[in-house]
């Protein structure tokens, strides 16, 4: 039935009356069911892509599990890092904390391997200090630390140490320079190998003091801790908490620290600059890296759940029992580090003539 409008008449209630519902209904233009179908579908299809791209915004970071590469074995001091704040930033990000050991090639095959994935804050590199030296040291490198990763932050620095064999007749690094020049070529150091971080290191002192020292490389750090504890070769730089057991034992004397400020296993050891060499100062750094493209905002985000994590009491408990000290940054100043420390170490390589392939 219709009114004199051509608008069918409104439905009657169930009381025989017509509501502003069943007016409303009945004046709205319907479209005819072949065109109603098509439509809803259409409409059905837009919502779900909309409603799929805003997931595809938001969900993947917060559904994802995140995977921390370490490029050494477990046990290192980048691996017992990583275990101890994986759990903590799983509970600050709200999503699983793996970590993943892929050791090789000095930590150059780990590196490559998160420098490829995907940018999107899901795989990460907990690093040491040392692959800011593998630019200089490899001609031909998959990745480079400071063009092909993002700095996340800073996590723990640790402490090298110094050391001779009890029967140099020297007490300080003075004494050790002075009979170093004295015989130039007659005292031997140690290293896990050539190419090492320690071999650079030591390759740095001798450019720092003007002396001559005959490297005799390991296949390892046992080895070359053993012989120099056997008297075997004289000289060695090792992380401190190598070195304080044979420290302690008489083995070894401890003659400089090349961290920034005394530490507290050997508060009578003087540091490097203390001893007037402060070229030498140098503290083992261990940060986290995502890929170069990583968006600032998951950077951002990632660096405050790490910096939650070192804050934890269980985490300085750890880290302290391994000679390392929690040491943070910004996202900023820790790429500043890195890329100071590619040009650093360049130069002693390159004037030490180190090669490492």
């Amino acid at each position: 039935m219709t009114n004199h409008d051509g608008h069918p008449d409104p439905l009657p209630s169930a009381g025989g009356r017509a509501t502003a519902t069943s007016i409303a209904r009945a004046r709205r233009p319907a479209l005819p069911g072949l065109l109603r179908r098509p439509f809803l579908a259409a409409l059905g299809a837009v919502l779900a892509v909309a409603a799929g791209a805003a997931h595809a915004q938001v969900a993947p970071f917060a559904m994802q599990p995140i995977t921390i590469v370490v490029p050494y074995t477990p046990g290192s001091g980048a691996d017992i890092i990583a275990r101890s704040v994986a759990p903590f930033m799983s509970r600050r990000l709200g999503q699983p904390v793996v970590v993943e050991n892929k050791p090789g090639a000095s930590g150059t095959i780990a590196m490559a391997s998160v420098a490829k994935s995907a940018a999107d804050g899901h795989t990460l590199l907990m690093a040491a200090d040392s692959l800011a030296m593998t630019p200089s040291l490899y001609r031909k490198l998959a990745a480079l630390p400071h063009r092909d990763l993002a700095a996340i932050g800073r996590a723990a620095v640790g402490s090298m140490a110094l050391v001779v064999h009890p029967s140099v007749p020297v007490s300080s690094v003075a004494e050790l320079v002075a009979l170093a020049r004295s015989e130039p070529g007659r005292l031997t150091y140690a290293t896990p190998g050539a190419a090492s971080p320690h071999h650079v290191l030591m390759e740095l002192f001798k450019q720092s003091t003007a002396t001559d020292l005959l490297h005799v490389p390991y296949k390892g750090m046992a080895g070359a801790v053993t012989d120099l504890v056997g008297g075997h070769v004289q000289v060695g730089v090792m992380s401190l908490q190598v070195a304080m057991p044979h420290v302690n034992a008489g083995k070894l004397r401890l003659l400089a620290v090349a961290d920034g400020t005394r530490v507290a296993a050997a508060p009578l050891v003087p540091t490097f600059r203390e001893a007037g060499y402060s070229e030498l100062s140098h503290a083992n750094w261990f940060g986290l890296f995502a890929p170069a493209a990583t968006p600032a905002s998951a950077i951002g985000r990632l660096n405050a759940a790490l910096l939650e994590a070192l804050s934890q009491k269980s985490t300085l408990d750890t880290l302290q029992a391994q000679g390392l000290a929690v040491s943070t940054s910004s996202p900023a100043d820790f790429a500043q580090q890195v890329q100071q420390d590619v040009e650093r170490w360049s130069q002693v390589v390159s004037k030490a003539g180190i090669k490492a392939d």
